[in-house]
C-alpha cells in the first residue's frame, strides 16, 4: 500500500513538473515570438525624439553639412539663414526621425563591413536638450535595411532604408520654390520694363465694360504711350505671369558678373497697391537669373520666363 502511494506521489510530482516546464516553455516561446514580431515591425527604440521636441537636425551628405532648424515661421538653414527651404521636405525629415525604431540589434562582428568607414549619411539630432548621432552605413540588398551605429553604443542596428531616403538631398534639392517678389498677376497695376537695347515699354491696366452699355467690367492692358493700340492678350498674359512666376533656385553669395547682371536682359518696375518692386533678369554662364530690389540673392528662373519679358512694344501688338 505504501509503495502504491509512493508511486502516485512520484507521478503527481512528475505531472506537476512537466506542467510547469510546459508553462515556462510556452511563455518563452511567446516572448520569442513577440520579440521577433517587434523586430519585424521595427520596434527597437533608436531615437527618443518627437515632432514637438526636435530642435535641429544636422545632416552630412554628399560632402556637405546642412543643419535644419524648425520655427513657427517654417524651417531655417543654419549655414545659410537667407536660403529658402522647402518646408514640406524638412517636415518629412522630422517625421522620419520622430520615434525612429530599428528592426534588429546586432553584435558587431570583427572583419564585417557595415559601411561605417564611408557612411552614406551622418545625422546629428538635437531634441529636448539631448544630442544623438547616427552613422548610416551600407544597405543590405537582401533585406532593404541599412546598418546604423549610434554614437556611444557598440551595437549595430538595422533600419528600413526608406527612413533615410528623405535625408539624402542636397542643398539645391531642399530649395522651396516661391515668388521672391511676393506678387501675383492680379496684384499688378502697371509695368515699366527696359530691354537690353535700351527700349522702355510701359503698360497699365484699365477697366473697360465688356460690351457697350454693359455694367460688367474687365481688366484690359494698354501701352501707356499708345492706349489705342490693340495688344496680343496671350503675350501680355504671359508677360504678367512671368513677373509673378516662382523661382527654381537660390544663391545667396553669387558672382553677379558671372550671372550676367553687368548687362541685364530686362529690368522691370512692377507697381501694385503696395508699391513698386524692381525685377532684374540676366543670362549667365549656367542659365537665366533674376534679382529683386532689396534682396541680395540671385534666383534661378526658367528661360521661357525671360523670353516672355523680352518683347518690344511692336511685338506686343496684336497685328505682329
Amino acid at each position: 500500500m505504501k509503495a502504491k502511494q509512493h508511486t502516485l506521489i512520484v507521478l503527481l510530482v512528475f505531472v506537476l513538473s512537466a506542467g510547469a516546464a510546459l508553462t515556462l516553455l510556452t511563455h518563452a516561446n511567446q516572448k520569442a515570438e513577440q520579440a521577433a514580431s517587434e523586430a519585424e515591425d521595427g520596434s527597437i527604440p533608436l531615437l527618443d525624439v518627437t515632432t514637438a521636441t526636435l530642435e535641429s537636425v544636422s545632416i552630412q551628405y554628399g560632402g556637405d553639412t546642412l543643419t535644419l532648424r524648425p520655427s513657427d515661421d517654417g524651417w531655417t538653414l543654419t549655414e545659410d539663414p537667407a536660403y529658402h527651404l522647402d518646408d514640406s521636405a524638412c517636415s518629412t525629415i522630422r517625421t522620419a526621425l520622430a520615434g525612429m525604431k530599428a528592426r534588429r540589434q546586432l553584435e558587431a562582428q570583427p572583419g564585417e563591413d557595415y559601411g561605417f568607414d564611408a557612411p552614406r549619411l551622418v545625422v546629428n539630432v538635437s531634441a529636448a536638450g539631448e544630442r544623438t548621432t547616427l552613422t548610416v552605413g551600407a544597405e543590405n540588398p537582401v533585406t532593404g535595411d541599412v546598418y546604423v551605429r549610434r554614437e556611444g553604443d557598440d551595437a549595430v542596428y538595422t533600419v528600413d532604408a526608406a527612413k533615410f531616403r528623405c535625408m539624402e538631398q542636397t542643398k539645391a534639392e531642399l530649395f522651396g520654390t516661391f515668388s521672391p517678389a511676393g506678387i501675383t498677376v492680379s496684384d499688378i497695376e502697371a509695368v515699366r520694363y527696359t530691354l537690353q537695347s535700351g527700349e522702355t515699354i510701359k503698360l497699365r491696366s484699365v477697366s473697360q465694360p465688356t460690351e457697350a452699355d454693359s455694367t460688367t467690367y474687365q481688366t484690359v492692358w494698354q501701352l501707356t504711350d499708345e492706349p489705342d493700340a490693340a495688344l496680343d492678350t496671350d503675350k501680355t498674359d504671359a508677360l504678367l505671369a512671368a513677373l509673378a512666376s516662382y523661382v527654381t533656385g537660390q544663391d545667396t553669395a553669387a558672382d553677379l558678373s558671372a550671372c550676367g547682371f553687368d548687362a541685364p536682359l530686362v529690368t522691370a518696375e512692377v507697381t501694385t497697391a503696395d508699391g513698386t518692386v524692381i525685377l532684374t533678369y540676366a543670362i549667365g554662364t549656367d542659365g537665366y537669373y533674376m534679382m529683386v530690389s532689396g534682396d541680395s540673392s540671385v534666383y534661378t528662373v526658367d528661360g521661357q520666363t525671360v523670353q516672355a519679358l523680352c518683347l518690344t512694344a511692336r511685338q506686343l501688338k496684336a497685328d505682329t
